[in-house]
């Protein structure tokens, strides 16, 4: 049996645990953020220069905070159904490509791109998608082994659709995590004792659905997992 958390049951319970997360994660990131700028202070209050690495820090902390925010604030939209959408005709190789790039900024992450040759064109918000995949892989490296690519494959379903899907090696998820970890605040049994908030994945569903499209996960305990979204062709 899974030692996964198991999702609130009532919307005051579903407050309490997302107030007590975002706590636990903003003082996370509060407390060696103020550490960091208390040795900043003395390095200039002793006419030192400040560290390049200390200030690299400093801003990977305020974007895990400003990430949070956005996070909390697109999970209240998506609660009552006003996530905003700027659909558009785009390539689904195209929005594959920006999401890879997006996430390897700054990253040695190992990522694999597989695209078709001929183009995947869909009417969607292009950036929300971005979103979902930036997540899909977020999590994927997270849980991979270490030097093991995770790849990012775009392909034609059938006449009416297209997917993208995220492929890593890591531990997998079992049949009952399977069919519960696009809910709120559920998380699999490998993020024990890791940072989160577990609403990225159901953000992620809102994003899709509310875009006309399918979103899964298909995996075998143990032997990694493949998270997918499918989307109507223009």
């Amino acid at each position: 049996m899974s030692d996964r958390k198991q999702p609130p049951d009532s919307p005051v319970e579903d407050a309490t645990v997302a107030l007590a997360a975002a706590a636990h994660e903003i003082k996370n990131a509060l407390g060696p953020l103020g550490m960091t700028l208390q040795i900043a202070e003395r390095q200039l209050l002793g006419g030192q220069p400040i560290a390049p690495a200390d200030l690299a820090f400093a801003r990977a902390q305020v974007r895990r905070l400003a990430a949070l925010v956005d996070d909390l604030l697109d999970l209240t939209r998506a609660d009552l159904g006003e996530l905003p959408f700027r659909p558009r005709a785009v390539d689904l190789r195209a929005v594959a490509t920006e999401a890879v790039e997006t996430f390897k900024r700054g990253r040695s992450a190992a990522v694999t791109v597989e695209l078709p040759d001929a183009p995947l064109l869909v009417s969607v918000d292009a950036g929300r998608i971005v979103q979902v995949l930036i997540n899909f892989l977020e999590n994927a490296i997270r849980y991979s082994p270490v030097g093991l690519p995770v790849v990012v494959a775009a392909m034609r379903v059938d006449a009416t659709a297209a997917r993208i899907e995220v492929r890593d090696r890591g531990p997998g998820l079992g049949v009952d995590e399977q069919r519960q970890i696009f809910g709120r605040f559920v998380r699999g049994a490998a993020a024990e004792g890791t940072s989160g908030l577990g609403i990225g994945l159901y953000l992620c569903r809102a994003i899709v659905e509310r875009q006309g499209g399918t979103i899964g996960v298909d995996s075998v305990a143990g032997a990694g997992a493949t998270f997918w979204i499918e989307l109507r062709l223009s």
